[in-house]
């Protein structure tokens, strides 16, 4: 079934040229940091924000090989402008967002390949297998769902290109009749790490599905949108892992924005819900919305004009 779709040295991991950029702070045309404008005329501070990782990990370099999770820090103090003191804080509630003594950067730990010796390793650290990327994603319980169901929402606002990983446990697929949030499993080419015939999956080697029961994996929660919803991520068909490996993974990237609060929803593909006797439904809730299909959107603009 084709299902397509540490503690760490703060301050040494963020490189000086693209300090400001993990620092959350947005600059101007004119190479200023950005700032936020208040009723008062004065200036607030800059909002903190999310970036996009800048560059895929590459078979054969490990000095590529860093930690795609985003960790919240203490704003960096006068007295320190490198950052070298900055501590780890908890990541923002999504309902409050991110206080003014919180900035995102990226994890960035130094990676190593498993005794698999795979081509390129998840792009998590051993914490962030354990967590997931829990700096930028959280699993919520909408409230009409009774907390009977789970889905994965943007923990702060996200950007276009966020870079996030699936991840699990390789094995055979599991029956449709009971729950699973597996996803097939393509092994990437030894030599270079990929698994494309042009722009499209090679689909000639699968090797059974990665189950991401028992792990730190948060995508397994994302949902599929409904007929009146649009995704808001997909997968890029790179995979992590080896042929026959007991661990893999699948890089899924962010389409557009995506507020804080708002559900992360991938395709499943069209044979996902007829082989399991479901009916496909719109999936967003009052608390936590999904993107709406444009067309939806003008319709409802029109009927409200």
């Amino acid at each position: 079934r084709t299902f397509f779709l540490c503690e760490h040295n703060i301050g040494s991991e963020i490189g000086r040229d693209d300090r400001r950029q993990n620092m959350g702070v947005t600059s101007g045309t004119d190479g200023s940091a950005g700032e936020s404008a208040r009723s008062d005329g004065m200036t607030a501070d800059p909002v903190p924000s999310i970036r996009p990782q800048s560059k895929l990990p590459r078979a054969g370099v490990p000095s590529s090989w860093r930690c795609w999770a985003t960790v919240w820090v203490t704003p960096p103090a006068p007295a320190d402008p490198g950052g070298q003191k900055r501590r780890r804080v908890p990541p923002p509630s999504v309902r409050s967002g991110p206080g003014p003594h919180a900035v995102p950067i990226r994890c960035g730990a130094v990676l190593r390949p498993s005794r698999e010796n795979e081509p390129i390793p998840i792009p998590y650290c051993a914490r962030h297998l354990r967590s997931g990327d829990a700096g930028a994603l959280a699993v919520a319980a909408p409230a009409q769902s009774g907390g009977g169901g789970r889905c994965l929402v943007a923990r702060a606002d996200l950007p276009a290109g966020y870079r996030m990983a699936f991840f699990g446990k390789r094995g055979r697929c599991p029956p449709c009749a009971v729950d699973d949030r597996a996803i097939s499993f393509y092994p990437p080419n030894r030599r270079t790490g990929r698994n494309t015939a042009g722009r499209r999956l090679n689909n000639t080697n699968y090797n059974g599905v990665l189950r991401p029961e028992g792990t730190g994996d948060l995508i397994q929660y994302a949902a599929c949108p409904g007929p009146g919803e649009r995704q808001n991520m997909r997968s890029t068909f790179q995979y992590w892992g080896v042929r026959n490996g007991e661990n893999g993974g699948l890089e899924f990237v962010t389409t557009e924005e995506v507020k804080a609060g708002t559900q992360l929803c991938h395709w499943y593909g069209s044979g996902w819900f007829p082989d399991r006797g479901l009916k496909r439904l719109d999936v967003g809730t009052e608390d936590y919305p999904a993107p709406k299909r444009r067309a939806k959107i003008k319709a409802e603009t029109q009927h409200d004009d």
